[in-house]
């Protein structure tokens, strides 16, 4: 039932199941119906407030404006200015062409930097946030490293990670308005590190594996295949690790390789930082590692099932706790790149030798061959087994029946 407002056309009460309201009903100018617009309970406004708020209402009808329509679409622009992290995270990766592992890294980092702020909305993350979070990674890595030596204070590179994970996905929405309102205010509040000068430059990491670490580590994964074994590192771990060493591998490119680009003198890694195939000549260490780990599966290093390529999430990580020596996988990297320095091959050779990105267009005329890249493997592997005896450590793959058995290799002896 409608009740005619006394005082001013255009403005009701309407009494409902639920209760009595103002409402005002009028025509919007250059539509030919008539609009109605709840203004709220008679209860709780009173006449007076009524016609303030109907006067407003009829002022827009007539100027053309549906302030049903506006109320609809302001609402819907304050559900957009609530994107969640997690939500802004999710839209930000689909965007983008990036490599799973980048893509995993993302998520991983962020996972464990901002866990609780998944479900927050971007635009209510502050500078001040930011700062004390900021803080608080390096606290909590401090707390739980068991690293001694390291380039730089410790979690001082995961919370700068997480900071630029974090601050290229609030990037991608510093532009975004709804309704005219912009979605980040303030702008990026990670741009408070860099305004505050609370980011310290990182000190490049150099470290690398000195001539007895690496006769060291070389030691304990042969260990591993012995028989009598009985530690937590499986041979295949051990083998993987070893392939890092004498390759200098990337730990995605090593973990994804399959067995259709493995051939009797090459393999090619598919899955490289730059999208460059690399093709490497497969040495005596490099053919047992494959021998040993021949398996049914697509992937040399198969996860469980045999269905996808293994994560190795921790694999160098226990290795290393487990060899008594500190060292990440990039670190065996550098290893290689360093044992080839020693040996007298020069930079280019070492940056085929890696996959670094050409730099130039000279450069990418230059074809690199598994076969330039011999000399500077079989130099590697040669000085990481020199001090031992290398006779026993031998595969038994047959090129002419292409018949492999399978052998684990003994502890190595010294000479």
């Amino acid at each position: 039932m409608l009740e005619k407002d006394t005082k001013l056309a255009g403005l009701y009460k309407r009494t409902g199941r639920t209760g009595t309201t103002w409402v005002v009903k009028a025509r919007q100018k250059g539509i030919d119906r008539v609009v109605t617009i709840t203004l709220g309970r008679a209860d709780v406004l009173t006449p007076a407030q009524a016609r303030s708020a109907a006067k407003q209402q009829l002022a827009a009808l007539s100027a053309g404006q549906n302030p049903n329509e506006t109320r609809k679409r302001k609402a819907e622009a304050q559900q957009q200015l609530k994107i969640t992290l997690g939500e802004a995270l999710d839209e930000y990766l689909q965007l983008r062409q990036l490599r799973p592992s980048t893509l995993k890294s993302y998520r991983q980092v962020i996972q464990r930097a901002f866990a609780d702020w998944l479900d927050k909305p971007l635009n209510v993350i502050t500078r001040r946030d930011v700062l004390s979070r900021y803080q608080l990674i390096q606290k909590r890595i401090t707390k739980t490293s068991k690293w001694s030596k390291q380039a730089n204070p410790k979690g001082l590179a995961e919370a700068q990670k997480a900071m630029r994970y974090l601050s290229a996905v609030m990037n991608s929405y510093v532009g975004d308005r709804y309704m005219g309102e912009p979605l980040l205010p303030e702008g990026n509040p990670v741009l408070v590190l860099k305004e505050k000068r609370a980011r310290a430059t990182l000190k490049p990491r150099d470290r690398f594996l000195g001539d007895e670490e690496r006769q060291n580590l070389f030691g304990f994964l042969s260990e591993v295949h012995h028989p009598e074994y009985s530690g937590p590192v499986k041979t295949a771990q051990a083998d993987f690790v070893l392939l890092l060493l004498v390759t200098g591998l990337r730990i995605n490119e090593a973990r994804t390789l399959r067995w259709e680009d493995v051939g009797e003198e090459t393999f090619t890694v598919r899955e490289t930082k730059n999208k460059t195939d690399h093709t490497l000549p497969i040495t005596r260490l490099v053919r047992l590692v494959f021998d040993n780990n021949a398996n049914e599966s697509e992937f040399v290093f198969p996860g469980r099932g045999g269905t996808k390529a293994a994560s190795m999430d921790g694999v160098v990580d226990l290795v290393a706790s487990q060899s008594g020596l500190e060292f990440t996988a990039h670190d065996l990297r550098r290893t290689a790149a360093t044992v080839a320095a020693e040996h007298g091959f020069n930079h280019d050779q070492i940056a085929k030798l890696l996959n670094h990105a050409k730099g130039s267009v000279t450069d990418r005329y230059i074809q690199r061959t598994a076969t330039a890249l011999l000399p500077i493997m079989q130099a590697i592997e040669d000085d990481i087994v020199r001090p031992w005896d290398a006779s026993p450590i031998h595969s038994t793959h047959d090129a002419d029946t292409d018949a492999t058995n399978v052998v684990s290799f003994p502890v190595a002896e010294k000479a």
